[in-house]
């Protein structure tokens, strides 16, 4: 079970429905809202929760997905194996993380991003990793591209969201199943 916490952001813009949509397709998701974040029981692949006033992390390698604009709270206690992802503009989410400790994780549009979308059309686009990074269960993925086909229904944005997470969740073979 992995957990991914989306943090920051507007408390009224709710952003966890695209990345529980996309992952459903092929994988179990447990959404939750809650100041405090535990684990539910075993079965579900992927735990979700977008909280608005989180204070504590008490799940072991949990994926720390900062929403733009950024805010967290200051007492906010995270695991050390915490990942984060960001985008590379985002720099309230940065500090944060290195305030916290945190290894964090790029992903936009820019040649900077550890994970880019090198090419986009209308009905495709090419996810490129372009530095190594090691998944949750600490396998070594080195720098590729790997074809998507979209359906419109989600924003580069989005795509990168979901497959910074599928990533480092270490389920980046099904990238290419997904229509996005």
């Amino acid at each position: 079970m992995i957990p991914v916490l989306l943090l920051g952001g507007s408390a009224k813009q709710k952003s966890a429905g695209f990345l529980c949509d996309i992952l459903r397709t092929h994988f179990s998701v447990f959404l939750v809202s809650s100041d405090q974040f535990s684990l539910p029981g075993a079965g579900f692949d992927f735990v979700i929760a977008e909280l608005d006033q989180l204070s504590t992390v008490e799940a072991s390698h949990p994926i720390i997905l900062c929403k733009e604009p950024f805010a967290a709270a200051k007492q906010i206690r995270l695991p050390p194996d915490a990942i984060g992802l960001l985008s590379s503009g985002n720099l309230p989410a940065a500090e944060f993380l290195c305030r916290c400790g945190i290894c964090a994780m790029t992903f936009g549009m820019s040649g900077k991003d550890t994970l880019t979308l090198s090419s986009i059309t209308r009905d495709s686009a090419v996810l490129c990793l372009q530095r190594a990074i090691n998944d949750l269960q600490g396998n070594l993925w080195d720098p590729v591209e790997i074809p998507l086909t979209l359906s419109g229904r989600y924003t580069a944005f989005q795509i990168l969201c979901a497959a910074s997470v599928l990533m480092l969740s270490g389920q980046a073979d099904i990238l290419k199943q997904i229509l996005f």
